[in-house]
């Protein structure tokens, strides 16, 4: 089922002395956030030097357990509030009730001698709020762990600040902030007091971006399906830039687009996607064009680490290694304002990466709704690709292999971003999208004898038993797109029962002709970037007989130019080592044809089908 509420993003209209009243907001949250964090983290050292929490080890139940019995107690004016964690993860509702109870409290905090923070209009709701992201911090730090410990927000990290709906006497409010959709503009209480005393901003909304009345369709319910309101600041090209968030209940509204019909089997990998159908084969990489982007963050962190080191010579041996440090002894930084103008450019880009990123993600999900309407994909452990590899092996030359993986690959082209991108908008459009096991194995699946043969990483073809040669992702996607689904699809056994063998045999001969004429055009865009054509399956002959162009771009970056550069196509982590990256720029991407391009619309007609 979709989704019971979803977000809708406009910008506001904001002038030069309203954005300073709303940058004094977020910075007295952040303290709020960083004293409320300060004392957690005090009763959470406390706790953890027992001897019953540390015989806890990672068990989540024993933890939820111990935290139950031992529940975190602060002081507001003297009077003792109690947090009690919960059990377990998923009944969090406990805990998120007393932390969001004790920091709406602290709306009456002294800020001085004669003001509090409710004068500064952040009401109990705002606290309340901010109390929900603590929580999910302690969340992610005692039960998923995803945090190695508990940190605090530096100077502008806290952006938002927001109210939930109030309904009383059949009236409804957001305490703090009031909204008219009519005219089209929200004000915010800046002092908390009420009517004459009362001193609010007035936001207008610009709805001028607001494009074939999507704003409309959405608030069509009115305020009452309105949930919260939120106040986002963003920093973009150098500027603050300040939206306005509604949080609306009901279904999103829908912009014409339509499921096909059948199975569509996805093969995702941490940066390509092979997709398999009867409308076409397609195979591409993931956010392709935040490839440039990352060279450029690359050039500003070792400008930043010049800087650093610059300007910090006491915390640095004379080899570049870090000093080591006494107990209880803390490294003192200074930091250049150039260091500090690089700091601002290194976000600006990853600001714009993650745009780039989601916007393709966007692009290409919505494409391949086209394409059928149940998706069925691989349920592929992302997280232990970034992980690095616990043993220590060697190569054959005796050296030993670089244990890092697909971190920076997973960080850069988001795979399970993309799934979850695609599974919204198809459970949106009442399509399904199946999450299926890695027991069905689909790379190592042979349906002509129904065998299972595992293969290298670096085998980037695959030969069946019939003699056919076939990429192994795109392969693998045509296994997936004809997976017999199962209720139960957790510890799947490696059978020839898991695949309808009947309707394989029947689309074979379709698959062969759609992924030879999908080879064919992924040849003709990008046949100057060899590690993309080395994962699309091209042969070592195909890769040396290519036109390399000689610029000085491409020797700068460790290109065709280099004869030194390291580049080892079919290493066994199936890496690209050194810097011997050839990539394709954007302006050569923008002169191919739209027909050349994967997921355009136009599916391939095969002759006498």
């Amino acid at each position: 089922m979709a989704k019971d509420n979803f977000v809708l993003t406009l910008p506001l209209k904001v002038e030069k002395w309203q954005a300073d009243i709303l940058d004094k907001r977020y910075e007295l949250l952040r303290q709020v956030y960083n004293m409320v964090q300060h004392k957690l983290l005090r009763q959470y050292i406390y706790f953890s030097q027992q001897k019953a929490y540390k015989e806890c080890g990672k068990d989540t139940k024993k933890k939820g357990k111990f935290f139950a019995e031992h529940p975190f107690y602060i002081k507001i004016d003297g009077d003792p509030c109690e947090i009690k964690f919960p059990t377990w993860k998923k009944s969090n509702t406990t805990a998120s009730n007393s932390i969001a109870k004790y920091v709406s409290k602290l709306s009456s905090y002294k800020l001085g001698q004669d003001k509090t923070l409710s004068d500064f209009g952040i009401n109990s709701y705002i606290l309340e709020e901010l109390g929900a992201r603590i929580m999910k911090a302690w969340e992610d730090r005692l039960y998923k762990f995803k945090a190695k410990h508990i940190s605090k927000r530096e100077y502008g990290d806290v952006n938002s600040f927001s109210t939930r709906i109030k309904k009383s006497d059949n009236k409804i409010s957001y305490p703090g902030f009031t909204i008219n959709l009519e005219e089209g503009y929200i004000t915010y209480n800046t002092n908390g007091r009420q009517r004459k005393q009362a001193h609010p901003i007035k936001l207008p909304i610009d709805f001028s971006r607001e494009k074939k009345g999507y704003a409309v369709e959405a608030l069509k319910g009115g305020l009452e399906s309105i949930r919260e309101i939120s106040v986002v600041r963003k920093y973009i090209r150098g500027k603050n830039k300040y939206y306005l968030q509604l949080t609306i209940d009901g279904e999103k509204p829908q912009k014409g687009r339509t499921l096909g019909r059948g199975n569509v089997g996805i093969d995702i990998g941490p940066s390509t996607i092979a997709t398999s159908s009867l409308m076409g084969v397609h195979f591409d990489k993931l956010a392709d064009k935040c490839d440039d982007i990352e060279h450029e963050l690359y050039l500003v962190n070792r400008k930043l680490d010049r800087s650093r080191r610059a300007t910090n010579p006491q915390n640095y041996n004379a080899d570049g290694t870090f000093k080591t440090i006494k107990n209880r002894e803390r490294r003192v930084w200074n930091y250049s304002n150039r260091y500090n103008k690089l700091k601002l450019v290194r976000k600006e880009l990853f600001r714009r990466q993650a745009e780039i990123r989601k916007q393709q993600h966007l692009a290409m999900a919505n494409a391949l709704l086209s394409q059928g309407d149940t998706f069925i994909v691989e349920n592929n452990p992302i997280d232990a690709w970034v992980r690095r590899a616990k043993e220590t092996t060697k190569n054959k030359k005796g050296n030993y292999r670089c244990k890092k993986r697909y971190g920076k690959s997973v960080a850069h082209h988001a795979p399970a971003m993309f799934v979850s991108i695609l599974e919204n908008k198809v459970k949106s459009l009442g399509g399904e999208l199946h999450k299926v096991d890695v027991g069905y194995a689909a790379t190592q699946f042979d349906f002509t004898n129904g065998e299972f043969t595992k293969h290298a990483v670096n085998e980037r073809s695959i030969t069946l038993s019939n003699g056919h040669t076939h990429q192994r992702d795109m392969l693998s996607a045509f296994n997936l797109q004809h997976a017999r689904l199962k209720t139960d699809s957790r510890n799947i056994e490696k059978t020839v029962d898991n695949y309808d063998i009947e309707q394989m045999n029947a689309d074979y001969p379709i698959f062969c002709r759609l992924e030879t004429a999908e080879q064919e055009r992924f040849k003709a865009i990008r046949h100057y970037e060899r590690d993309a054509l080395f994962f699309v399956g091209v042969s070592n002959k195909h890769l040396r007989c290519q036109p390399q162009e000689e610029t000085v771009a491409n020797r700068h970056n460790g290109g065709v130019g280099r004869k030194d550069c390291n580049i080892s196509l079919g290493s066994e982590n199936a890496e690209i080592t050194g810097n011997g990256l050839i990539r394709e720029s954007i302006a050569r991407v923008s002169q191919v044809p739209d027909e050349c391009h994967p997921f355009a619309g136009k599916p391939i007609v095969l002759d006498g089908l």
